[in-house]
C-alpha cells in the first residue's frame, strides 16, 4: 500500500452554518459512550466513483453535520465539550498497485486477507485536538475501492453514523444537485434534567464507573473497553445461509439479530473457559431517542444510547 495524499478538508458553506464557532458541551450520553475512535470499513467492487467524487460528496455532507468537522476541546473547569470550529476532515488517500480488491476480500468476503487496520486512518494518540472524522480512501488496482473510517464516540453514536453515511453516499451520488439533510443538532434539548433532580435507576456504577464500584454494587465487572489493537485482526461473516439455518434451529418467533447474538456469546463464552457457575452477561446498546420522554427526534446527530444486559 502506498500512500498518495494526505490532507485536512474543510467544507464551504454557502452562508455560514448556525453552529460555526460554537462550544457544544457534551451530554450525559455523550460522556457515557467510549473515548475513542470507532473505525468503519466499507469496500466496493469496481467500477467505483472516482476520489474526487468521494471527497466532494464527502465535504458536501459534512457540511449538514457540521460536528464532524470540529475537534473535541477542554474548558477551563477541565470538562470536554465538541468545538464546531470546522477545522475540517482528514483524508488519506492510498493504492494498492500490485493486488485486486477480490484478493483482499478472500472467500467471497468471508475473511479478510489483509491487516484490516491497514484500511482506516491510524487512531490518534492524543483524542483532544485530533480531527474527529478521518477517512482512508484506497484504490486497489482493479478499480475497486476500500473507504475506512474513525470517528470518536463523542461526537456520534452509531444511528447518527449511519444517517450520516447515507447524505455521503447520497451526495456523491447525486453530486451537484445534492439536498442536505436537516438533522436535529440541539444537544442541550436531549438531555435535560429534572428539576428538583429525580434519578431513578444507578447510571453512576453502570454507565460511568467500569470499575471496583460497579462490581461491588450490582455485581457486574469491569466494562473498560479492550484496546484495539487487541481486535483489530479480528473478521467475522455470518451467510445468509448460515443465519437461515441458526433461526430454524432456534424456532419460533427470533429476529436475526438475536439469533446471531446468542450465537455469538455462547462461542465467546466457550472460548473463554469459564468455570460452570461464573455469572456472565451480554451488553447490548439501546437506542434510546424513541424511549426518551419526551423523544428526541429519530434524525438526532449525537449519542442517544444506553445499556441493556439481557
Amino acid at each position: 500500500m502506498k500512500i498518495t495524499s494526505t490532507a485536512m478538508l474543510a467544507p464551504v458553506y454557502g452562508t455560514p452554518h448556525p453552529l460555526a464557532g460554537a462550544e457544544v458541551q457534551l451530554t450525559v450520553f455523550d460522556r457515557a459512550a467510549f473515548d475513542l475512535y470507532v473505525p468503519s470499513v466499507l469496500a466496493y467492487r469496481a467500477p467505483a466513483p472516482s476520489n474526487e467524487a468521494i471527497k466532494e460528496g464527502l465535504l458536501r455532507a459534512v457540511a449538514a453535520y457540521p460536528h464532524l468537522a470540529g475537534r473535541l476541546a477542554v474548558d477551563r473547569h477541565g470538562r470536554r465539550f465538541l468545538h464546531v470550529n470546522d477545522q475540517g476532515v482528514l483524508v488519506v488517500e492510498a493504492t494498492v498497485d500490485g493486488a485486486d480488491l477480490d484478493d483482499v476480500l478472500a472467500n467471497s468476503g468471508r475473511a479478510m486477507a489483509t491487516d484490516v487496520a491497514d484500511l482506516y486512518p491510524a487512531l490518534p494518540e492524543d483524542n483532544v485536538g485530533a480531527a474527529l472524522l478521518q477517512v482512508k480512501l484506497v484504490r486497489y488496482r482493479c478499480g475497486g475501492l476500500v473507504v475506512g473510517s474513525i470517528c470518536h464516540h463523542h461526537t456520534a453514536d452509531g444511528h447518527s453514523m449511519s444517517a450520516f453515511f447515507t447524505a455521503w453516499a447520497t451526495a456523491v451520488r447525486e453530486g451537484e444537485g445534492f439536498t442536505a439533510p436537516t438533522p436535529f443538532l440541539a444537544r442541550a434539548a436531549t438531555a435535560v434534567p429534572r428539576t428538583p433532580p429525580a434519578p431513578a435507576f444507578d447510571h453512576r456504577s453502570i454507565e460511568f464507573d467500569g470499575g471496583e464500584a460497579a462490581a461491588a454494587g450490582g455485581g457486574r465487572s469491569s466494562y473498560a473497553a479492550v484496546s484495539l489493537d487487541k481486535i483489530k485482526d479480528l473478521t467475522v461473516h455470518f451467510t445468509a445461509e448460515f443465519v437461515g439455518e441458526l433461526k430454524a434451529r432456534a424456532g419460533g418467533r427470533c429476529s436475526t439479530f438475536q439469533c446471531l447474538l446468542a450465537h455469538v456469546w455462547k462461542k465467546i463464552t466457550a472460548a473463554r473457559d469459564l468455570s460452570p457457575e461464573e455469572f456472565t452477561q451480554v451488553r447490548v446498546a439501546v437506542n434510546c431517542r424513541g424511549r426518551a420522554n419526551p423523544p428526541v427526534p429519530m434524525d438526532f446527530f449525537g449519542n442517544m444510547v444506553l445499556w441493556a444486559f439481557p
